[in-house]
Protein backbone atom coordinates (compact mmCIF):
# COMPACT_ATOMS: atom_id res chain seq x y z
CA UNK A 1 0.00 0.00 0.00
CA UNK A 2 1.85 3.28 -0.81
CA UNK A 3 1.41 6.69 0.89
CA UNK A 4 0.92 9.91 -0.41
CA UNK A 5 1.85 13.33 1.66
CA UNK A 6 -0.64 15.91 0.92
CA UNK A 7 1.51 19.31 2.11
CA UNK A 8 -1.72 22.18 1.73
CA UNK A 9 -2.24 25.22 3.81
CA UNK A 10 -5.86 25.12 3.05
CA UNK A 11 -7.60 21.76 5.26
CA UNK A 12 -10.39 21.84 2.42
CA UNK A 13 -7.63 21.35 -0.48
CA UNK A 14 -6.39 18.59 1.79
CA UNK A 15 -9.29 16.77 2.91
CA UNK A 16 -10.47 17.27 -0.82
CA UNK A 17 -6.87 15.27 -2.36
CA UNK A 18 -7.59 12.90 0.60
CA UNK A 19 -10.69 11.84 -0.83
CA UNK A 20 -10.32 11.58 -4.06
CA UNK A 21 -6.85 8.92 -3.29
CA UNK A 22 -8.69 7.05 -1.14
CA UNK A 23 -10.46 6.21 -3.72
CA UNK A 24 -7.40 3.89 -5.16
CA UNK A 25 -6.55 2.92 -1.70
CA UNK A 26 -3.51 5.07 -1.20
CA UNK A 27 -2.79 5.90 2.65
CA UNK A 28 -2.70 9.69 3.32
CA UNK A 29 -0.41 12.11 5.10
CA UNK A 30 -1.28 15.72 5.62
CA UNK A 31 0.89 18.45 6.31
CA UNK A 32 -0.19 22.59 6.16
CA UNK A 33 3.04 23.42 4.94
CA UNK A 34 6.36 22.63 3.79
CA UNK A 35 7.75 22.58 7.48
CA UNK A 36 5.07 20.83 9.21
CA UNK A 37 5.70 17.99 5.85
CA UNK A 38 9.99 17.82 6.77
CA UNK A 39 8.93 17.05 10.48
CA UNK A 40 5.91 13.85 9.26
CA UNK A 41 8.74 12.71 6.85
CA UNK A 42 11.24 12.16 10.15
CA UNK A 43 8.42 9.80 10.74
CA UNK A 44 6.31 8.48 7.53
CA UNK A 45 7.84 6.85 4.84
CA UNK A 46 6.00 8.72 2.11
CA UNK A 47 6.06 7.45 -1.77
CA UNK A 48 4.91 9.82 -3.35
CA UNK A 49 4.12 13.79 -2.43
CA UNK A 50 1.45 16.22 -3.73
CA UNK A 51 2.63 19.72 -2.66
CA UNK A 52 1.13 23.30 -2.86
CA UNK A 53 3.16 26.01 -4.19
CA UNK A 54 2.00 28.83 -2.05
CA UNK A 55 1.85 28.04 2.24
CA UNK A 56 3.26 30.04 4.77
CA UNK A 57 6.81 29.36 6.77
CA UNK A 58 7.97 27.15 3.88
CA UNK A 59 6.79 27.56 0.38
CA UNK A 60 6.63 24.17 -2.29
CA UNK A 61 9.38 25.32 -4.00
CA UNK A 62 11.73 25.65 -0.84
CA UNK A 63 9.91 22.60 0.57
CA UNK A 64 11.20 20.83 -2.77
CA UNK A 65 14.55 21.65 -2.66
CA UNK A 66 15.18 20.93 1.37
CA UNK A 67 13.00 17.10 0.10
CA UNK A 68 15.88 16.80 -2.51
CA UNK A 69 18.92 17.31 -0.15
CA UNK A 70 17.59 14.32 1.82
CA UNK A 71 19.60 11.22 1.09
CA UNK A 72 15.80 9.26 1.10
CA UNK A 73 14.05 11.34 -0.84
CA UNK A 74 15.99 12.46 -3.50
CA UNK A 75 14.05 10.59 -5.84
CA UNK A 76 9.85 10.48 -4.59
CA UNK A 77 8.26 11.66 -6.93
CA UNK A 78 6.55 15.32 -6.44
CA UNK A 79 3.87 16.49 -7.78
CA UNK A 80 2.77 20.40 -7.74
CA UNK A 81 -0.16 20.97 -7.34
CA UNK A 82 -0.94 25.05 -7.25
CA UNK A 83 -3.32 27.87 -8.21
CA UNK A 84 -0.68 29.63 -10.41
CA UNK A 85 0.02 30.23 -14.21
CA UNK A 86 3.17 31.82 -13.51
CA UNK A 87 5.99 30.45 -16.12
CA UNK A 88 8.94 31.80 -14.08
CA UNK A 89 7.51 30.08 -11.09
CA UNK A 90 7.01 26.73 -12.82
CA UNK A 91 10.50 26.69 -14.18
CA UNK A 92 11.83 27.73 -10.74
CA UNK A 93 9.71 24.28 -9.53
CA UNK A 94 11.17 22.66 -12.13
CA UNK A 95 14.49 23.37 -11.33
CA UNK A 96 13.58 22.79 -7.55
CA UNK A 97 13.42 18.65 -8.19
CA UNK A 98 9.52 18.64 -9.15
CA UNK A 99 8.40 15.71 -11.47
CA UNK A 100 5.09 17.19 -12.16
CA UNK A 101 3.42 20.63 -11.98
CA UNK A 102 -0.55 20.62 -12.11
CA UNK A 103 -3.03 23.50 -11.39
CA UNK A 104 -6.06 23.64 -9.48
CA UNK A 105 -8.69 22.85 -10.03
CA UNK A 106 -7.79 19.02 -11.02
CA UNK A 107 -10.16 16.70 -12.33
CA UNK A 108 -9.82 13.52 -10.35
CA UNK A 109 -9.65 10.76 -12.93
CA UNK A 110 -6.87 13.08 -14.09
CA UNK A 111 -4.84 13.63 -10.74
CA UNK A 112 -5.23 9.70 -9.87
CA UNK A 113 -4.11 8.49 -13.71
CA UNK A 114 -1.25 11.14 -12.93
CA UNK A 115 -0.26 9.98 -9.69
CA UNK A 116 -0.15 5.92 -10.81
CA UNK A 117 2.17 7.50 -12.88
CA UNK A 118 4.58 8.58 -10.88
CA UNK A 119 4.48 5.43 -9.02
CA UNK A 120 4.53 2.95 -11.91
CA UNK A 121 1.38 1.85 -11.47
CA UNK A 122 -0.61 2.19 -14.57
CA UNK A 123 -3.70 0.88 -15.03
CA UNK A 124 -6.40 0.19 -17.74
CA UNK A 125 -8.74 3.05 -17.08
CA UNK A 126 -11.07 1.32 -19.96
Amino acid sequence: MKTILVVDDSPTIRKLLGYILKKKSYIIAEAEDGLDAMEKLGHVQVDLVIVDLNMPNMDGIEFVKNLRDNYYYMDTPVIMLTTTKDEKLKKDAFDAGVNMFLNKPVQPNFLLYKVESLLGEEEDHG
